[in-house]
């Protein structure tokens, strides 16, 4: 179980996931792939799955996500559920 405070947001390296219930509580905020920027000021992404998932606690109240690892197109992925406490 993982207790966290209202405003916290919270990144896990994976590849995806979802929200299974509290929605009141945490929110997705998405699935992103690590990008970087040039000289010249553009962004250069990598290709490749994404790299991390955040989520964000909205308010007090309990919640329970999946954090899926691992190559979405190649491997077996690992599926990780998570317990969430969201505290004032």
């Amino acid at each position: 179980m993982l207790h966290v405070r209202v405003g916290d947001v919270l990144m896990f390296g994976a590849s995806g996931g979802h929200l299974l219930e509290g929605e009141t509580a945490v929110e997705l905020l998405g699935v992103f792939t690590t990008g970087i920027l040039s000289d010249d000021s553009r962004v250069l992404s990598p290709l490749g799955p994404p790299t991390n998932i955040l989520f964000r606690a909205l308010q007090s109240g309990q919640a329970r996500i999946e954090v899926i690892r691992g190559d979405p197109w190649q491997a077996i992925p690992h599926r990780h559920e998570i317990a969430i406490v969201v505290a004032v």
